[in-house]
């Protein structure tokens, strides 16, 4: 066996799979060809639908750029008749024609440099090598390119002609209107050129998040950009509209992914300085510790994060009812709690709240965790709770269960606050409920001292902040109704704790008629509902006055 060498070739069979290329879509074909119009100098192309002896419903695409040299570029896949420059620039490849590939077309092309033009008819098998392409005289005088294509039923043709016109750099007239055609970085905070693209920075807008974010001369794409979040402040993200650019490619034939090469890698560096710089332009900043660490490294000069924190607000069960309050600055003295759940939070607020001069609380933010000021905090959490009943004391975690037989005598928190020297607190309370968070009231262990003077109606509050949580199950009921079945509830218990189970069974009785009765009693009326052997009478109910008399029992 010798040694020989080879060059690298496009088999032939390759042409017949040419339809494969692209999907056909509509939005594909306008790119193309618009993108081809502003390669070839257009100055403003031409699109209408019209009736074609051949096609029947039809597009045709006009422009009056430069027109060609010779057809059979066309149908040279991978071939083109742009400048070396322009294909460097661009990254032409010469495929975008075969988007024509799956309908065929009738094209009329000016001959550059002359006043002759060639009648080129190119059917689908034709595209596919299978039979000839054929190329007659055209009219004389006719300048640029125009293709005429079949239009397929059901397609929107006007909402894509409008969505390849929306950042074309060249006029677009439609059907003898101009579309409206917009700056793809209009808004941005900021604007910068790097290497021939344009970088937009933008404040973060939800509504736009999933929007296109890269403009290629009209051709919109989304790829991966980085982003940069901050807690309290602006939030930024970045859109980018090539203008010039040799070394930025798009993945072929299709164009709808960017190279992972290493100019796509300096462009997101790029970028991200962009960020930075912005962030430590304006002043106070709220990035997480890691993204600080991250444009100090870039050499950025940027300062710590602004002191600021949120009030400390007990969580609740259904985070719909979790109050989040804005951020205030944090003094050197201040503390952050840390609970475990909605169960410790909402015991641990009512206990600080008994205090007559409360610290200044905050919730924690662990994104700051690195931060001087942060770190320097000093941080609560609940150690255990300590219950006196009868003169015994007993002591456990907060995820244990006393098994109080009776409202015990004292209720207190026991805290252990972090510092250069770590110490305990121990807050005196009226009210600790255990049990597992987003339980059951049947799950939970709520503990009251005998000489509270908690109403059944805050308790029933409290119960509902720290234990309700809705379910989305089909068969759970809606949440109004969840919240109202889990709000009797927790009345009921509240007042067979606080008063007796008699009081509560008459006031789920008295809440069940006026929920479900008194509306259907005329005011000017009163009546009797007796119930004895789980039969139901009514007296007093006046029937309307011609009726014949209502039945006077019910079982």
């Amino acid at each position: 066996m010798t040694s020989f060498s080879f060059h690298a070739q496009v088999a032939a069979e390759a042409i017949e799979k040419v339809g494969r290329l692209f999907n056909a879509s509509i939005d594909d074909i306008l790119n193309e060809l618009l993108q081809n119009a502003r390669r070839a100098g257009a100055a403003k192309v031409l699109i209408d639908q019209i009736d074609d002896p051949r096609f029947g419903p039809a597009i045709r695409i006009a422009d009056d750029g430069a027109g060609l040299d010779d057809p059979r570029s066309l149908f040279s896949l991978g071939r083109s008749e742009w400048s070396k420059a322009l294909s460097l620039s661009e990254d032409a490849a010469g495929m975008g024609f075969f988007s024509l590939a799956n309908r065929g077309a009738m094209i009329v092309a000016g001959q550059k440099g002359t006043d002759q033009a060639w009648a080129i008819a190119a059917t689908p098998d034709a595209f596919h090598g299978k039979e000839p392409v054929t190329v007659d005289v055209g009219p004389d005088g006719h300048q640029g390119l125009a293709v005429i294509f079949p239009e397929k039923k059901g397609e929107h043709f006007a909402s894509a002609v409008r969505r390849a016109a929306c950042f074309f750099p060249v006029p677009v007239i439609f059907n003898g209107e101009e579309m409206p055609s917009n700056d793809f970085l209009e808004s941005a905070d900021h604007i910068e050129e790097w290497r021939g693209i344009r970088i937009g920075i933008f404040g973060r807008d939800v509504s736009r998040y999933h929007d296109d974010n890269a403009n290629f001369h009209g051709v919109t794409l989304k790829i991966p950009l980085p982003e940069l979040q901050q807690s309290w402040h602006r939030s930024y993200f970045a859109r980018i509209d090539v203008v010039d650019c040799a070394h930025l490619k798009l993945v072929l034939p299709a164009r709808k992914d960017v190279v992972r090469d290493a100019m796509y890698v300096a462009l997101l560096e790029e970028i991200t300085r962009l960020f930075f710089r912005m962030i430590a332009a304006s002043g106070a900043h709220s990035l997480r510790f890691k993204d600080y660490q991250l444009g100090r490294s870039l050499d950025i000069d940027l300062k710590e994060a602004a002191p600021l924190l949120r009030p400390y607000s007990p969580s609740c069960a259904d985070t719909d009812r979790s109050v989040f309050l804005a951020p205030a600055s944090v003094e050197k003295d201040a503390f952050v709690f840390e609970g475990e759940g909605p169960l410790e939070d909402q015991t641990f607020a009512r206990a600080i709240a008994r205090l007559d001069s409360a610290p200044a609380l905050f919730d924690p933010h662990r994104a700051f965790a690195g931060y001087a000021w942060y770190d320097a905090l000093r941080c609560i959490q609940i150690r255990s709770y300590r219950m006196e009943i009868d003169g015994a004391t007993e002591e456990n975690q907060p995820f244990d269960l006393f098994g109080a037989n009776g409202r015990p005598d004292r209720l207190e928190v026991v805290l252990d606050v972090s510092g250069a020297e770590k110490t305990q607190w121990v807050l005196e309370t009226d009210l600790i409920v255990q049990g597992v968070d987003h339980g059951s009231l049947d799950e939970a262990e709520i503990l009251v001292t005998k000489q509270s003077a908690i109403t059944p109606s805050h308790l029933t509050t409290f119960l509902v902040d720290a234990l309700y949580s809705p379910t989305d199950d089909a068969d759970a009921g809606s949440y109004d109704e969840q919240e109202q079945w889990f709000s009797d509830e927790a009345e009921d218990l509240s007042i067979a704790l606080l008063e007796t189970a008699h009081a509560a069974d008459l006031n789920a009785i008295v809440r069940v008629v006026e929920r479900e009765l008194v509306w259907r009693v005329p005011r000017e009326d009163a009546i009797l509902i007796r119930i004895e052997h789980r039969k139901i009478s009514v007296e007093g109910l006046s029937p309307p006055v011609g009726a014949p008399p209502a039945p006077r029992a019910a079982t």
